[in-house]
């Protein structure tokens, strides 16, 4: 039985977590409070890492020349609702998705790219300008695939598309020699199972009054960290 995405646009309304913040929850839940209660104080981004930042876009336009037909939903839509209506509409179309936004539980997550391998069936694409697969890249793709089950979308593989370190370039950049496409379902279904009750203990955190009593150490996962996590916010 096909399986409808039911994006409920009241649900923007509710706070929700995106990805970059479960990811921030995930390193230091101190770190986390501050991005809902006291935004103002987190450091911004400095300009050796927006250029990170901005290589990794460069590198996630060229994965997508690899879909064509793909239809880009929602990359410089702003307005929450707006990204929920537009990706509600382009799954209907049944081709390659770009940025498609949707929210399940409080979780809300755009994926790079969400390709159909069968009549209801997706595969979430996460892009990356590293070369190797990372841990934080499975915790990112079962925080997406949570929400995009949810959603109701039928998920039937997570995988990593990162930049091939044996290509060498001679003369315009091959795109399928570039990247390096890893399936890391299994790895993700083991996180995934986690990724509810870590939601709803994040929400605990933001609903605080006050900043969690944690000592911040450096890179203490349990108990904080002196640094946050370089995670594009845009997602």
């Amino acid at each position: 039985m096909r399986r409808t995405a039911m994006n409920s646009i009241a649900s923007a309304e509710r706070p929700y977590i995106s990805k970059s913040k479960f990811l921030w929850g995930s390193h230091c839940r101190k770190l986390l409070w501050y991005a809902y209660n006291a935004k103002d104080q987190i450091p911004e981004v400095g300009a050796a890492q927006q250029a990170i930042f901005d290589q990794g876009h460069e590198v996630g336009a060229l994965a997508k020349s690899l879909y064509p037909g793909g239809i880009e939903v929602s990359a410089d839509v702003t307005e929450f609702e707006q990204v929920l209506q537009k990706s509600l509409e382009a799954v209907r179309q049944r081709q390659p998705l770009f940025e498609a936004g949707f929210i399940y539980n409080g979780g809300f997550a755009r994926v790079d790219i969400l390709n159909l391998v069968a009549e209801d069936a997706w595969v979430i694409i996460e892009v990356k300008s590293a070369t190797e697969v990372k841990d934080v890249n499975l915790l990112d793709l079962a925080f997406q695939a949570f929400v995009y089950n949810g959603a109701g979308l039928s998920i039937r593989r997570c995988c990593v598309m990162h930049v091939n370190r044996d290509y060498i370039r001679r003369g315009e950049v091959e795109s399928k020699k570039f990247f390096k496409l890893v399936d890391v379902t299994k790895d993700v279904s083991d996180l995934g199972r986690e990724t509810e009750p870590q939601l709803e203990e994040m929400f605990g955190v933001i609903r605080r009054k006050q900043e969690p009593d944690i000592k911040i150490g450096p890179d203490r996962r349990g108990a904080g960290s002196s640094r946050a996590p370089a995670v594009d916010q845009s997602n």
